[in-house]
């Protein structure tokens, strides 16, 4: 349009006609919080994605099962008792008369006998890889998987012909090779020895001290044993389920910090990103955290949720899950529905608010030009 004095349209009203008609025909292109709800719509007859509309039970997607531990190998022979490369032994040996480890009179002197017990202590002495230790006058004696009253009665017999009733102890003082390793978000990270009590993995998360923060609602706790991993939460974890897995030697705990979330979108009132705890949380109290569609500005007709599905391949199939929350069934459909990790929920912006906010953006335009044109006159 160009614009000219005239009697019947000064150029002034022209120029505000003009930008009126701009203004109009950039409605299009008037600020939102994102995608109007037919938009959503429409894409998904495009074949963007999948569609489904949450209008009754059987439409609700089941509910995620908890995590839970997966079997792992067991060795039902296993001897918590027995020795293992890496332990530390002490052996303590007691003789009469003629004696190879402590003072007295050698086999070949022409000494009185002594009936005096003495003792020697040996050690420390570590199990070596091949499950051997070394003793003077002995040799090497193969150790790993006997039980320290074995090895004491090997030790014995070996030492018979050269000492004179010869008594041996042998003790764990560190038992490596029968221990596991606690780490992680745990207080007190480190090596702990399994003994015929048969701890359990709640029992060796205890003995590190229990899980440090200020809440186990992200924690999750990992065994690793004999190449195999499995992980479950630690919330709810007791005696009657994982929790109560038996430890054996050489597994390895993990307590780890792995934070699960959904996203709030659109015109809610709280836009933000969410912690989800390892419990179930519904869509009705996502919604309810987020202060709910904002009165002046969303539609509750739209409400979409956005997930990936796995698919058999193990592809990601993205689905996107409608709600019309004017519906009153809505909300008891929406307590069912449980939300999962990464989920996004949007809140569409009503339609009806677009006049509202070109109304805004013209107001905001001819401002200036009023308190101008007040201040002139």
């Amino acid at each position: 349009m160009r614009c000219r004095n005239t009697r019947f349209l000064p150029r002034a009203n022209c120029v505000r006609a003009s930008l009126i008609l701009l203004l109009l025909s950039g409605c299009a292109t008037l600020p939102r919080s994102g995608p109007q709800g037919h938009t959503i719509v429409k894409d998904a007859a495009n074949g963007a994605f999948s569609l489904v509309e949450v209008n009754r039970a059987d439409a609700v997607p089941a509910a995620p099962e908890p995590a839970a531990f997966q079997p792992l190998p067991t060795d039902d022979a296993l001897d918590i008792t027995a020795i293992a490369p890496g332990d530390v032994l002490g052996v303590s040996l007691y003789e009469l008369g003629v004696r190879i480890f402590s003072a007295g009179p050698a086999a070949n002197s022409d000494s009185s006998f002594d009936p005096a017990a003495k003792n020697q202590q040996i050690g420390p002495l570590e199990v070596t890889r091949e499950g051997t230790i070394r003793l003077p006058y002995v040799g090497v004696i193969f150790v790993a998987g006997m039980r320290p009253r074995d090895v004491e009665r090997e030790i014995e017999a070996r030492m018979a012909g050269r000492s004179e009733y010869p008594q041996v102890i042998v003790r764990q003082e560190a038992a490596f090779g029968s221990a596991v390793i606690v780490g992680g978000e745990v207080s007190n990270p480190g090596r702990f020895r399994l003994t015929p009590a048969h701890e359990k993995l709640l029992d060796v998360i205890t003995l590190a001290g229990g899980y440090r923060g200020a809440g186990m609602s992200d924690l999750v706790v990992r065994v690793l044993r004999r190449g195999q991993i499995s992980e479950a939460p630690l919330e709810g974890l007791d005696y009657s389920n994982g929790g109560g897995m038996e430890m054996e030697p050489g597994d390895r705990v993990e307590v780890l910090r792995r934070p699960r979330s959904y996203s709030v979108m659109g015109t809610a009132n709280r836009v933000n990103r969410y912690d989800l705890p390892t419990r179930q949380v519904s869509l009705i109290e996502a919604l309810a955290l987020s202060g709910g569609p904002n009165d002046n500005l969303a539609d509750p007709a739209a409400v979409f949720l956005f997930r990936y599905v796995k698919t058999p391949d193990g592809e990601d199939r993205p689905i996107v899950y409608h709600l019309n929350m004017m519906k009153p069934a809505s909300y008891f459909l929406a307590q069912k529905f449980i939300l999962e990790n990464k989920d996004v929920i949007y809140v569409a912006g009503a339609r009806a608010n677009e006049p509202t906010k070109l109304l805004q953006v013209i107001g905001q335009v001819f401002t200036p030009f009023l308190l101008i044109k007040g201040a002139i006159n």
